[in-house]
């Protein structure tokens, strides 16, 4: 009776932790931002399929209402009607797909450019204040940026959970990477 009240416990401990951990790792996934750059091979209504520039790999993005579109060279609002089969950009979308083919999933962004100097796309993990700026980690915990004040004036209203686009132009090898904006827009 006492093994299997033990039993019993280490059987309730164990799931109980799986799944805090389990949850944990869905509310982390949420938050991950991948991208694929490419050309859009198709336009569907609210759905954007974007086929990968190196490889054979395809994605269909679902557009929603918040949805970024956005110029890669300046951060300016792309209007959806200007996307056409062939524009070259950068997808940012939802680690969380469906298990078609191709995967569909949520776009986040989609930076139009030829994916060299455009800005990139980044959701806000963690802000610190730092000396004539902010010190940010994006969501997928792989890189920090620093934002100057001269280089964005509203930096320091920077928060968890805003998105921005960053420029920079090299980043430091570490982990996770660190880089200095050269330009940033907070994005609403």
């Amino acid at each position: 009776m006492k093994k299997l009240r033990i039993l019993l416990m280490m059987v309730l401990c164990l799931a109980f932790a799986s799944t805090a951990a389990f949850a944990a790792a869905a509310n982390k996934a949420v938050d991950n931002v991948v991208s694929m750059h490419g050309q859009i091979v198709s336009i569907n209504d609210d759905m954007i399929t974007i086929k990968d520039k190196n490889s054979d790999n395809t994605v269909a993005l679902i557009v929603r209402w918040d949805t970024e579109i956005l110029n890669g060279k300046n951060g300016e609002d792309v209007d959806l009607n200007r996307l056409h089969v062939g524009d070259e950009l950068t997808a940012y979308y939802s680690s969380i797909s469906t298990r078609s083919l191709p995967p569909q999933s949520r776009a986040y962004a989609l930076v139009m450019g030829d994916g060299h100097h455009d800005g990139i796309y980044m959701h806000v993990s963690k802000v610190d204040k730092v000396k004539n700026g902010v010190k940010f980690l994006n969501t997928n915990e792989d890189m920090f940026v620093t934002i100057p004040e001269n280089v964005e004036d509203d930096a320091k209203e920077l928060k968890q959970g805003d998105k921005v686009l960053v420029w920079y132009d090299f980043v430091a090898m570490s982990m996770p990477g660190q880089a200095t904006a050269t330009k940033a827009v907070i994005l609403d």
